[in-house]
């Protein structure tokens, strides 16, 4: 029997794709992980925003066909808040609207790129797009985000993520409009009822067995086979397995594995990541804003990116008012929610998102924290190491935090369907 650690996006994919001879744990009462869902006082909020989309014919006609076709797709209205003014995303062909001597130093800056091979993210930056755009937008935004020196990230996740325009996309960008499309995210998906949680909740009902409240506590290697020590409801519970398909966050799984070597201990102590404060918001006025999702840049917002539910399907709002989702990212110490809150209030009345007499129906702190992998220069190193090692005592790690891999939700399906594949095949 196969065990699967997690049911989030991956385990479910994991466990849909084996079909049988598993058993699912799940810690938490509900399936979902970071893909959950919840709807509170008729506003249905993401527990940290997603949107769908993929360049696999496979994922996207999976997805399709287990929610009935019941998408919403658009096209995406992305914008860069900076300067009092929204760029449209992204920033380095839309600089239209800007100051005169913003754009001036960003072409300038893309006409005169160092010419180098990267070595870092913020070599990267400057030899693709110019010391402007860098100035401008990208490397301040990037700290506010990664909250970890550029120069000491690595480029495993840029490929395909961020958008690399030419020199005369950029003026022609800052002349006017360009209509070409940029970035994976250019039109996307959005369940029209239930949030993105309705995608795990449909692969649920494909799935036979799944054990909810089921905190798994210790794995042992034993022969060719693993002990899966677990609590369900409290209750101790022990299962063999012939392999353990987890995705569990690699910092976490090795702690599992109280027999794991030293070097493998060390390396999981490594690995970098941010943690995520997330603010759900229901505003008792008519829509606030026409826009998916805005990106700050600038210092004075405590936030780096927030967006509006609404937009992504009007289900997801009680008619007549508005929802707003806000993203903090810090890493180490948790801050405090009410004081973050407040922050939050500022910040969102100082861009004109919200008023002073606005009234907020709800207004939930969330945290999360595994939310992003950080690409730190020994991230490669450390995580091969990690999952080499895993291999051997029959543990296949999957999902954005089980892979240690910056993976969008296409990709952790896909994640999970190579893990149950690969599992078959030993």
């Amino acid at each position: 029997m196969n065990v699967i650690i997690g049911a989030g996006l991956s385990g479910l994919s994991a466990a849909y794709h084996m079909g049988g001879g598993y058993k699912l744990l799940e810690r938490e009462g509900e399936v979902g992980g970071l893909c959950r869902s919840v709807t509170t006082r008729g506003y249905t909020f993401d527990l940290a925003p997603h949107i769908f989309f993929t360049a696999s014919q496979y994922v996207n006609g999976l997805v399709n066909e287990l929610l009935n076709g019941d998408l919403i797709k658009q096209r995406r209205r992305a914008y860069i808040y900076t300067r009092g003014t929204y760029v449209e995303y992204p920033f380095e062909v839309n600089l239209h609207g800007l100051p005169q001597d913003v754009i001036d130093e960003c072409i300038e800056g893309a006409r005169h790129r160092p010419n180098i091979q990267p070595r870092n993210f913020m070599e990267w930056i400057k030899a693709t797009m110019g010391e402007g755009v860098a100035k401008h937008y990208m490397v301040p935004y990037n700290e506010k985000i990664w909250k970890y020196p550029l120069e000491e990230m690595s480029l495993d996740w840029v490929a395909g993520r961020v958008p690399s325009p030419s020199v005369d996309e950029m003026v022609k960008g800052a002349q006017g409009k360009v209509e070409r499309e940029y970035g994976p995210n250019a039109y996307f998906q959005y369940p029209r009822l239930g949030g993105t949680g309705t995608i795990p909740n449909a692969f649920a009902k494909r799935v036979k067995d799944i054990s909810l409240n089921s905190n798994v506590l210790e794995i042992r290697p034993n022969g060719k086979r693993l002990d899966v020590l677990y609590t369900r409801n409290g209750e101790p519970k022990r299962l063999e397995a012939d392999r353990v398909l987890s995705s569990v966050p690699l910092p976490e799984l090795v702690k599992m594995i109280k027999t794991a070597p030293e070097e493998v201990v060390k390396a999981s102590e490594k690995l970098v990541y941010n943690s995520l404060a997330c603010f759900n918001i229901g505003v008792d006025r008519e829509p606030i804003s026409d826009k998916h999702w805005l990106y700050f840049p600038e210092k004075e917002y405590i936030f780096n990116r927030i967006s509006f539910p609404m937009n992504l399907s009007p289900e997801t709002t009680p008619r007549g008012k508005s929802s707003v989702v806000v993203e903090v990212t810090y890493r180490g110490a948790k801050p405090d929610p009410e004081e973050t809150k407040e922050r939050v209030r500022e910040g969102l009345i100082r861009a004109d998102i919200l008023r002073e007499g606005d009234e907020l129906e709800a207004f939930d702190a969330l945290d999360f924290k595994y939310a992003y992998v950080v690409y730190d220069l020994q991230h490669r190193g450390n995580v091969n190491l990690i999952k080499t090692y895993l291999n051997t005592i029959g543990l296949s790690s999957m999902g954005r935090f089980g892979e240690w891999e910056y993976l969008n939700m296409d990709k952790a399906i896909l994640s999970g369907k190579r893990a149950a594949e690969e599992g078959a095949k030993k």
